[in-house]
Order: structure tokens, then C-alpha cells, then sequence
């Protein structure tokens, strides 16, 4: 049984709801039969699929791509599948060269790993992408690289030659998908991704995915499916609540549907219940704590200052008990707070004393 979505840490909802879908192997095989050449998909051992350990998105550029590798032997040896999704208004005219930088340090890592090879593995650059317009900017390395005939001629051998396998999800449409080799969760989620932020074009377009929706409600994985979906949705249309998404989803999906949609919808409020019952726990102890320092401040040095105040009762519970600790020993209202940090309440490390120098021998 595949795992709950909610167990996977968040780096942006694209790429928790693709990761969480095609980490698994019959949606992953699904996806890439849809995504490659015929030639590609006649040769590989797709029974062999398995996803790999690494991410190598930069950092910074996480909260719009988002990456899976996966792999699969062909012929003596394994091809990679290197598969970035991204979600973008506008495209990136030099996103081809990004992603020659993924696949050199997908290349690294697996040299960094089997040092003894002496040839690298294949790897396939697959772009799950959707903006505003389209996909409109260059599929070949070699087509970014600049050059006028006859030099570009003479240049092309010391280019690097690679293509990508798009899909392109913008405007509703997966172009260049056989879309017959996806699974029924693949097709949802792609549209899902297609239709992120769009609240007019989810409600009308929903019923194109009616029958493929009743599909993976009916499926063993349903109800953790339906969880994905709805949590999905919920971030990235964020006029509507859990509760309207689920109406919405339930009118396309068939009465059928709604006997899960309301179990799911329900396990959603009551975590978000639980946690809010927990955060409240903590910060009215922490309330409490503060109230009980300011009474103590108050018993010794009589009215506290308000900036005193202000600090005490914006403080967490661990700085207020290192405070506490220290005020019958402090000798204004502000010692007892301005030897720590505010936040954590930590003390702070004395300054260091500069060394003696030494007295310089003499001879």
C-alpha cells in the first residue's frame, strides 16, 4: 500500500504531489511509456524500475522545480531517467541548459559512487512543464549555443548534443504524451499540475477527468490518493476551502465518490484539529508562564518597563523559564532578560578578554 502524503516533507506542492505519485512504480511506468519514443520504451526492462536517492535542483530554485530520478536496466546495463517538473508563468529560454547542469551532477554522483566504471550510464532528460503561454523556447542544448553557418558547422562536434522529452501540461492539453500509456491517478495529477491556480478553468474542466477520478477512488491506494489530490488543490487554489474542493470533486467523480471524499475530509479537519489543539496547549502554557514572570517582576521591582513586558509576553516557553530562574538573583527587570537571547533564552557567551601579550624578553 503506497504511504500517506502527509509523510513526505514539503518543499512546494508540485513537487510533493508529482513525487508522491510517481515514486511509485506503476504510475512512474505509466508517466515514462507515455513521455519516450517508441524505440525507448520497446527497450527497457520496466519491471526493473526504481526510483533513486538525490535531488539536484538548486536550492534557491526549489519552490518552482522539482525532481525524481528513476531507473531501469536496457540492454547490459541501466538508463537513468532524469524528470524535473516545473510550474512557472513564463518559460526559461535557457531551461535546457539547467538541465545539463541536473544531469552532470546526477553523472557526478554516480561516479562519485562507482569510481571503478569506466563509461557513464545514459540519461534522459524528461520537463514536466506548464506556464502561462506554453512551451515556446528551445528542446536542444545544441540550439542555445550561439554560431553563424559555416563556423557553427565546424563547432557542432565540440557541442554538447542533447534533447529534451517534454510534456507540456500548460493549457489543459499534455502535449506530446500518449496519454492511453498513463495511469488514472497520472492523468489526474498532470492535470492537476496543469490547472494550478486556475480556479474558473478546475471547475470547468473537472468533468473531463470524471471517469479517470471514479478510477482511483476505486483503486486499493484510493483514499490516500483522494488525500494527495485534495491537500494539492487546497494549496494551490487557495480561495477555496477543503470543504468546496471536495463538492467540486464529487460532482465529477459520481455519488460513488462520496462516502471516500467525506472519510477523507473529514481525517483532514480532525489533524488540523489536533494540531491546533496542541499548539494552543503550548502557547497557554507559555501564556501562563509569562503571567506568573510578570508577577514576580512586579513583586520586586514594582511597575515593569513596557518593552520588558513586550518581550515576556512574545517569548516562548523555554525562554521564559530560563527567565524565571533569574529573577531573584537579577538587580534590574532587565537583567533578567538581557543576559540571554530573547527567543531561546539561552545565555549568551561572556566576551572574550583580549590575550595578555607577553612581556617581551629581554636579552
Amino acid at each position: 500500500m503506497s504511504k500517506s502524503p502527509r509523510r513526505r516533507a514539503l518543499t512546494s506542492p508540485h513537487d510533493a504531489l508529482f513525487k508522491w505519485t510517481f515514486s511509485q512504480r506503476e504510475h512512474a511506468v505509466g508517466l515514462l511509456k507515455a513521455a519516450l519514443p517508441p524505440s525507448v520504451v520497446a527497450a527497457v526492462r520496466w519491471g526493473t524500475l526504481r526510483v533513486e536517492q538525490g535531488s539536484f535542483v538548486d536550492r534557491a530554485l526549489r519552490s518552482r522545480h522539482g525532481d525524481l530520478v528513476l531507473s531501469a536496466r536496457m540492454g547490459k546495463g541501466r538508463v537513468y531517467f532524469y524528470t524535473l517538473v516545473e510550474q512557472q508563468r513564463e518559460v526559461e529560454p535557457l531551461m535546457v541548459f539547467r538541465m545539463g547542469l541536473y544531469m552532470m551532477r546526477l553523472w557526478e554522483q554516480l561516479v562519485r559512487d562507482q569510481p571503478e566504471q569506466k563509461q557513464l550510464p545514459p540519461v534522459v532528460p524528461v520537463l514536466i512543464h506548464h506556464s502561462d503561454t506554453g512551451w515556446t523556447a528551445a528542446r536542444a542544448f545544441q540550439d542555445i549555443v550561439a554560431g553563424d553557418a559555416p563556423e557553427r558547422t565546424a563547432l557542432l562536434p565540440h557541442i554538447p548534443h542533447f534533447e529534451l522529452r517534454l510534456v507540456d501540461v500548460s493549457g489543459g492539453r499534455a502535449g506530446d504524451l500518449v496519454e492511453q500509456a498513463l495511469t488514472a491517478l497520472g492523468k489526474v495529477v498532470l492535470w492537476c499540475l496543469s490547472v494550478a491556480g486556475d480556479d474558473a478553468r478546475l471547475e470547468q474542466e473537472i468533468g473531463r477527468m470524471a471517469a479517470a477520478l471514479d478510477e482511483v477512488l476505486r483503486a486499493p491506494s484510493g483514499l490516500a490518493a483522494l488525500e494527495a489530490l485534495l491537500r494539492y488543490l487546497w494549496a494551490t487554489h487557495a480561495r477555496y476551502g477543503v470543504r468546496k474542493l471536495g463538492k467540486i470533486l464529487e460532482k465529477a467523480a459520481g455519488p460513488r465518490a462520496q462516502e471516500a471524499i467525506v472519510t477523507v475530509l473529514d481525517e483532514i479537519e480532525r489533524r488540523g484539529e489536533r494540531r491546533g489543539r496542541t499548539q494552543g496547549l503550548a502557547r497557554g502554557r507559555a501564556e501562563g508562564r509569562a503571567q506568573t514572570l510578570l508577577e514576580l517582576l512586579t513583586a520586586r521591582f514594582g511597575d515593569v518597563p513596557a518593552e520588558v513586558s513586550a518581550r515576556i509576553l512574545a517569548a516562548d516557553e523555554a525562554a521564559l523559564v530560563s527567565w524565571t530562574a533569574r529573577v531573584l538573583t537579577a538587580p534590574t527587570p532587565e537583567d533578567v532578560l538581557g543576559d540571554g537571547d530573547a527567543s531561546t533564552g539561552a545565555p549568551t557567551a561572556p566576551p572574550r578578554r583580549p590575550a595578555a601579550r607577553k612581556r617581551a624578553r629581554r636579552t
